[in-house]
This record gives structure tokens, C-alpha cells and sequence, in this order.
């Protein structure tokens, strides 16, 4: 069942399983593909801890006050494209959100803007991530970008 559960979350998401999606750009329009890298949990957290990445919360400021994961940058998806600038483009990232459908268009529009070395865990969803320890409570670890 939950197998079922997740292949129709994959397919719905456009994060199926592939590790390398090449993505294009016709337009104003978003292609579905997309170039990043999906990384198992315990990859993740190694890159989190010893800061080899750029972690951002692409949620909302007040998502991200009431609980993110520690050292993670908030820009919201939003604001991406005003914010991401001060940002190297060959910056290793590593977005997420809560379920994972506004780290696939964080994703389209970092790709969009040139950046290609992004990293996520499954779906890119801090729902999945198991490291709770990792995890702030409340303004105290609040990153301002």
C-alpha cells in the first residue's frame, strides 16, 4: 500500500526516482524535467552538518519560524528570484519544504536561473527528513537572507 502511496506521490511530484534530470526552459514556460540530485537521508545529513551545502527552506518566513532545520537559509519560493542573485551558481544547494511540491518549483526556477548543483532528500519535503534532532523550534534560529 504504501508503495502505491509513493509512486503516485513520485509521479505526481515529477520526482520519481532518476538522480539527473536535465530540465529546459522554452519561454516563460517551465519544462517538467529538471536537473538535480536526489540523495539518500543519511547523505543529507552529512552534507547539512559539515556545511557543504546551502540549505534553504523555500517555505514561508512563518513556516520557517515555527520549526526548520538547523543552519537552513529561509527565501521563500517567492522570492527566490530576487534573493538567490548573491548566490555563486555553482553553490551546492539543498532546497525542501514541508511536502515537496514547492521544492519541484524552487527547483524549475533555480534551474531557470542557471543553478544546476541542487541536492534533495526524498521529495524534498522536511515530512520525510528523520533527523528531528535536527530540527529548530520557534524565531531563536532564525537565518535572515
Amino acid at each position: 500500500m504504501f508503495d502505491n502511496i509513493r509512486n503516485f506521490m513520485q509521479s505526481f511530484l515529477g520526482m520519481g526516482n532518476n538522480t539527473n534530470r536535465s530540465r529546459g526552459y522554452q519561454g516563460n514556460r517551465y519544462r517538467s524535467s529538471m536537473n538535480y540530485k536526489l540523495i539518500p537521508f543519511d547523505q543529507a545529513k552529512d552534507m547539512i552538518e559539515k556545511n557543504t551545502v546551502l540549505l534553504m527552506d523555500v517555505r514561508t518566513s512563518n513556516e520557517y519560524d515555527l520549526m526548520h532545520i538547523k543552519n537552513a537559509i529561509n527565501i521563500p519560493v517567492n522570492e527566490i528570484e530576487q534573493k538567490i542573485l548573491q548566490v555563486e551558481q555553482d553553490k551546492p544547494l539543498m532546497v525542501y519544504c514541508s511536502s515537496g511540491a514547492r521544492s519541484k518549483t524552487a527547483i524549475q526556477i533555480l534551474n531557470n536561473l542557471g543553478y544546476n548543483n541542487i541536492y534533495i532528500w526524498e521529495y524534498g519535503a522536511l515530512a520525510t527528513f528523520p533527523y528531528k534532532n535536527m530540527l529548530e523550534y520557534g524565531e531563536n534560529g532564525r537565518i535572515i537572507w
